[in-house]
């Protein structure tokens, strides 16, 4: 006879169709409703721990969660989710889901003395195809989901191995169903024979299950009341699957660019920050943890994928403002408590200002940086020529941009190239050339740097680029404006894809914004309808890249803007947290996380997280502007004034790249050095110096952090070539010898002079 693993459940979204003030309240009726069932009926389990909704009953109700503590103690409670709650699990960096796990699990262990075996992650968008080794090493060794369902990807058996590029597995169920009111209506669909984990329960918006479901479990002979853990312990599997698990419903992969760009500034923020407090040798631990939490909660499937109520994102943008300015404010004082040590190169009266270049990326940072520095009140008006000098007397030769501010004369900005140590900084001196600034004479349909010409057409998008080292096109056909009529709800649940359409854009001409030695940047300009699109081209004389900024003041509806580029051959490959795949055509629209690689460029965007590739097109989905929290499950009434996502001024960027850079070009693009202007003063640090590196470029530091505990050092490393490594790894003057496996994500933990690997919790 078949078993039935009736798992009594809340599925809780602790934002959606609501804010998480109104979830706060419902959750603690919720809550109640569950212990009473508990004292009614001495076989009944409840299963839920999601740490942030926890805090919530901490703090309003103390007796409550004092209950709670001694039902989860005689294990009537199960802890099924070792994550901080359930993320969207594509638009974030690796380094986030493995915090997911640390301080999930941490939280776990605090308050109720146990980790969790398993991560219930049931309403999430996709699965990236990193995730089990990151479970793996949160000592995580179970995952539950119901997306993709099987009308979206086929599954030999519902319970299987899933394993990671490096070989770490976990055992996997994909749940049937886990959104019925009556469970009865997930057995039928069963096989006969077939054992199943069912999940019961009211769910969304909280109600805990019912005194009629308990007693008709009761009554059934093939149901039992189980945790999650329960059902893996009992069975095991030999089929494995080694592949990502993208679902069909790809609204949230496109939604809101807004949120999911503000999600990726924080992320850099936090970890800069943890850098930065380790080279000042300061202890910001507890601050950097709550930030972490505010990132934490708003990489919530529904936040993070666009798909909560227009009022929620008040919120979720104030909870990213706070944790980008706490880390922000962190880092900068860390960098200038150790800028103040270091010795200038410049001196009175000669040198004005010095520019100190802080690197805070584990690669060396060679490339382009930009500078502003002030003259009134304190020194006389200045426009004319500036170049820098480094201690060793090198000249760095720089060109004049425009200030930001609309004060000629008042402030310079400038633009030079240098190379930045990993994790360090570089001081230079600025020279005042008195030289007059010479502006150069700019085609813009025949853009020429040392390394790339770049030809556009008479409609103002790329024909084409050409490599000046080996004389062929590298590229045509790029950023051609496009739209798609898009028919879906919030989520796509209705359509397959966005179905393409004419797109007449009349092609309003250029604008040289930038004409110089080192940057030519030009704007093209568009009009769709009511809307305006605005693409700016930065060129850099010696770069293998260039620019692309746009600007979209977008007043359509039900329609998705894309820019276009040329994609001969299907097969590409594209970032997922901590690693990356290879796809296929796709039709419609699937995650982008990093980079993605394709006809020998590869394109790293700040602010777009959904493509598609299709008929030899690559589509990059700059805003989609569908309605707020439409489920569409009737006719849409479009008389009514509704909420329209991304309606407005949308703004992103992206680098498209020839030299066959991916993670290194990302990564500086997304996390651009940081400058001081400092005043001469001597000092007992070098004028350049390097704090953390390690010795392939084909390995990612992840992060560099203090320990959650005590004061060791731990630093996260990513291999991402494929490849048996022997690394040198340089933290603070000091080497280390480690190995690495392909693809694996490796923490090594710095105490006392030694080096050792641990897992994602530190232990």
């Amino acid at each position: 006879m078949r078993k039935l693993y009736m798992i009594g459940n809340t599925h809780f979204d602790p934002v959606w169709l609501w804010k998480w003030d109104e979830a706060m309240a419902s959750v603690r009726a919720t809550f109640r409703a569950a212990l009473d069932r508990m004292k009614e009926n001495d076989k009944f389990i409840y299963s839920f721990a999601t740490p942030p909704v926890f805090e919530w009953i901490r703090k309003t109700d103390p007796e409550m969660f004092e209950e709670i503590k001694a039902r989860v103690a005689e294990g009537r409670w199960d802890l099924a989710e070792g994550w901080w709650l359930q993320p969207d699990c594509y638009g974030a960096t690796g380094e986030s889901y493995v915090r997911q796990g640390l301080y999930g699990q941490r939280y776990l262990m605090e308050h109720f003395g146990k980790y969790s075996d398993t991560v219930f992650n049931i309403d999430s968008f996709g699965h990236s195809p990193m995730l089990p080794q990151i479970l793996k090493k949160s000592k995580i060794s179970n995952y539950c989901f119901v997306r993709p369902e099987k009308h979206h990807i086929e599954l030999k058996n519902p319970l299987f191995n899933w394993k990671s590029a490096d070989g770490s597995a976990v055992t996997a169920y994909r749940a049937h169903k886990a959104y019925e009111y009556e469970w009865q209506n997930t057995v039928k669909e069963l096989a006969p024979d077939e054992d199943a984990l069912v999940v019961y329960g009211v769910t969304d918006h909280g109600g805990a299950p019912t005194k009629k479901a308990i007693a008709e479990i009761e009554a059934d002979a093939e149901a039992e009341f189980s945790t999650v853990s329960g059902f893996f312990d009992d069975h095991s599997t030999d089929y494995t699957v080694d592949f990502e698990l993208l679902t069909g419903d790809f609204g949230p992969y496109s939604n809101y660019s807004k949120i999911k760009k503000l999600n990726r500034i924080a992320e850099y923020a936090v970890l800069n920050a943890e850098k930065s407090s380790l080279i000042a040798d300061k202890n910001d631990t507890e601050k950097l943890t709550e930030v972490w939490k505010d990132i934490l909660f708003n990489q919530f499937h529904d936040i993070l994928g666009g798909a909560c109520i227009k009022d929620a994102y008040f919120d979720a943008e104030n909870m990213y403002g706070r944790a980008i300015s706490t880390a922000n404010e962190i880092m900068h004082v860390n960098l200038q408590s150790v800028t103040r040590k270091i010795k200038m190169p410049g001196k009175n009266p000669d040198n004005i200002w010095n520019i100190v270049v802080w690197n805070l990326n584990g690669s060396e940072y060679d490339g382009y940086i930009e500078v502003e520095v002030q003259w009134v009140h304190e020194f006389p008006w200045y426009d004319k020529g500036i170049c820098l000098e480094d201690a060793e007397g090198n000249r760095y030769p720089c060109q004049i941009i425009r200030e930001k501010s609309v004060i000629p004369r008042f402030r310079s900005r400038f633009i030079f190239k240098a190379k930045i140590p990993p994790v360090g900084y570089k001081a230079f001196k600025l020279i005042k050339t008195e030289e007059d600034v010479v502006k150069k004479a700019v085609d813009p349909y025949k853009i020429e740097t040392d390394r790339l010409c770049v030809e556009f057409s008479e409609n103002g998008t790329v024909k084409r680029v050409v490599s000046k080292l080996t004389g062929k096109a590298v590229a045509k056909n790029l950023f051609i404006p496009a739209v798609c009529e898009d028919k879906g709800d919030t989520w796509c649940f209705n359509i397959e894809k966005y179905e393409p359409v004419p797109s007449y854009f009349d092609f309003c001409g250029f604008k040289i914004i930038e004409p110089g030695e080192h940057l030519t940047e030009i704007k093209a300009t568009y009009k769709y309808n009511s809307s305006v699109l605005e693409i700016y081209y930065r060129f850099y004389n010696d770069s293998e890249y260039f620019d692309v900024r746009y600007r979209a003041n977008w007043e359509e509806k039900h329609k998705v803007l894309k820019l276009e580029l040329d994609a001969k051959n299907e097969r590409h490959t594209v970032a997922v947290p901590a690693g990356s795949v290879e796809r296929g055509e796709n039709p419609a629209d699937v995650p982008l996380g990093a980079w993605i690689s394709v006809d020998g460029y590869t394109v790293a965007p700040t602010s777009v997280f959904a493509y598609n590739l299709h008929n030899q097109r690559l589509g990059l989905t700059l805003l989609r502007s569908a309605i707020y929290g439409d489920l569409r499950l009737s006719e849409l009434d479009d008389e009514i004034d509704h909420d329209i996502i991304d309606r407005g001024i949308v703004e992103g960027s992206l680098r498209i790249g020839f030299d066959g850079s991916t993670w290194t070009m990302a990564e500086q693009f997304n996390n651009p050095p940081i400058v001081i202007d400092e005043a001469n003063h001597a000092g007992e640090f070098d004028a350049n110096g390097s704090y953390c590196s390690v010795s392939d470029n084909g390995v990612l530091v992840s992060a560099w952090k203090r320990t959650e505990e005590g004061n060791a050092q731990i630093i996260r490393l990513i291999e991402c070539d494929g490849r048996e490594k022997t690394l040198s790894v340089d933290v603070q003057g000091k080497e280390y010898s480690t190995q690495i496996s392909p693809y694996e994500i490796k923490t090594l933990k710095i105490e006392n002079g030694k080096i050792s690997t641990v897992d994602m919790l530190e232990k």
